[in-house]
């Protein structure tokens, strides 16, 4: 049986801060309810359910656990209608990796409810990173994108994109454009070695395949990775105008912007219904947003 819940509120937005606590009357509910939830999918979303195990609390003690944001971010964080990356050599599926994920299970550890803070170091939730793309538009500063990533669902993907706004693998997005915009539908770059929707790498090599399909084409802003077909993943990339759900279980969606959408309509503005641009649209620079 539950006891009680608990829903978070940020109350400089008013709004659930994305988690929640269930509290159990047996240990034993509280195991079961875990092996049936974790990992499972919620309107698209697959949501992390942990054990929290608080502890040293005094009797004077008022404190949330979820009070500080250093505790979240340590412990909690947990076309043609489609777009395609085209490969004149048709050889994708010959040089497309399978890449296993590395990510184990999270490690929970006990939490000082005086402090809101984990009482060792062990904790190994996922934090979802961040990333920001600083647009030019024919030659002008225009603005700056901030960019979620989705690693706790996509960890491959979304690691792929940061590391092509980083360069740290020595290659990535910087001077790159969008080669293609199509107003009420979406924008794609990511062309680092041709520039025209044929090049392209990943990290991983050439390309990569599809992690999964569990995130959808919702709304506008929505960073989903273009592609040539089933597993042909490389840099090519795209930014949705709109919900796009005839893209669901085609193209792997890793991220989304979570500010910057005046700069997104700037774009938009650049596009035309065939794709062509009016406008040479950059990227001028990206990196890992901290």
């Amino acid at each position: 049986d539950i006891f009680e819940i608990q829903l978070p509120i940020d109350y400089e937005t008013q709004k659930h801060r994305g988690f929640a606590f269930v509290e159990y009357e047996t240990a034993e509910d509280a195991a079961s309810a875990i092996d049936n939830m974790n990992d499972s999918e919620l309107f698209g979303r697959s949501i992390r359910v942990n054990l929290a195990k608080p502890v040293h609390l005094k009797e004077t003690s008022s404190k949330a656990v979820w009070s500080e944001d250093q505790w979240l971010s340590n412990a909690m964080n947990s076309v043609d209608n489609d777009i395609s990356s085209t490969d004149n050599n048709n050889n994708n599926n010959n040089n497309t990796k399978e890449v296993k994920s590395q990510i184990k299970d999270d490690d929970i550890d006990e939490i000082d409810l005086d402090t809101g803070r984990p009482l060792s170091k062990r904790i190994k939730a996922v934090t979802n990173p961040r990333v920001y793309i600083d647009i030019e538009i024919n030659g002008s500063r225009t603005g700056r994108l901030i960019i979620t990533l989705f690693s706790d669902i996509v960890p491959l993907t979304a690691e792929n994109f940061r590391c092509l706004c980083t360069h740290e693998k020595g290659f990535g997005y910087r001077h790159t454009s969008f080669h293609r915009i199509i107003k009420e539908f979406m924008a794609q770059g990511g062309d680092m070695t041709k520039g025209n929707g044929t090049g392209g790498k990943s990290i991983y090599g050439r390309t990569f395949k599809d992690e999964n399909f569990n995130i959808k084409h919702t709304h506008a802003g929505q960073l989903s990775m273009a592609n040539s077909g089933p597993n042909s993943n490389g840099s090519q990339f795209f930014i949705t105008f709109l919900k796009c759900d005839w893209l669901d279980n085609k193209h792997v969606v890793f991220g989304e912007i979570i500010e910057g959408f005046e700069v997104l309509k700037k774009i938009e503005d650049a596009g035309t219904k065939s794709g062509t641009t009016t406008k040479t649209v950059t990227i001028a620079d990206c990196n890992e947003f901290k």
